[in-house]
């Protein structure tokens, strides 16, 4: 990997996860329920999946118009890694040390979510108290869940920078016209 490409994945990644903090703040602001709320939820993918395609094509055009496959998975996968993992610290951090009640709050309101979704597609009662005695079983939120859920997300970075990369590369001509 190129000087030039590591550094681009670093500033760029580092400016997705400014964003994301930006985001979580706001949500923090709002409340629990903003944690939950789909539009915010539709929001952070947008930015997710705009943002690397963007720098990945700036990148290219700072290279006179040309990226391999393998460049362009690289810049794709790694901005989102650089920036979903400063988000992840930054909600283990929040989540675990600044505020931890807030973290109760989050389950509360992500259980009522559920029971309320899980009702309106008509599961019974005892289905219903199943999963919530799973959901309250287990800490959503804790620092070994967080990093689990965030290996989970690096197999969805990695297809989606896989799919990026897919349809950015533009390779140089074997021969050139000059």
């Amino acid at each position: 990997m190129s000087e030039e490409l590591k550094q681009h994945i670093l500033k760029n990644g580092f400016t997705l996860g400014v964003v994301y903090i930006c985001i979580d703040i706001l949500k923090y602001l709002g409340g629990a329920e903003y944690f939950v709320n789909t539009y915010v939820g539709v929001l952070s993918i947008l930015i997710a999946v705009v943002v690397p395609i963007f720098y990945t094509f700036k990148f290219r055009a700072s290279n006179e118009g040309f990226i391999d496959f393998r460049t362009a998975f690289s810049s794709c996968t790694g901005i989102l890694l650089a920036g979903g993992f400063i988000e992840l610290v930054f909600q283990i951090v929040l989540l675990n040390i600044i505020d931890t009640q807030f973290a109760s709050e989050l389950l509360d309101v992500t259980i009522n979510t559920a029971v309320s979704q899980f009702e309106a597609f008509g599961m019974s009662e005892d289905e219903i108290t199943e999963i919530v005695t799973a959901m309250e079983s287990t800490s959503s939120y804790s620092p070994m869940n967080m990093l689990k859920g965030f290996g989970f997300m690096v197999v969805g970075y990695t297809i989606f920078g896989l799919i990026v990369a897919a349809f950015t590369k533009k390779d140089k001509p074997e021969f050139s016209e000059e």
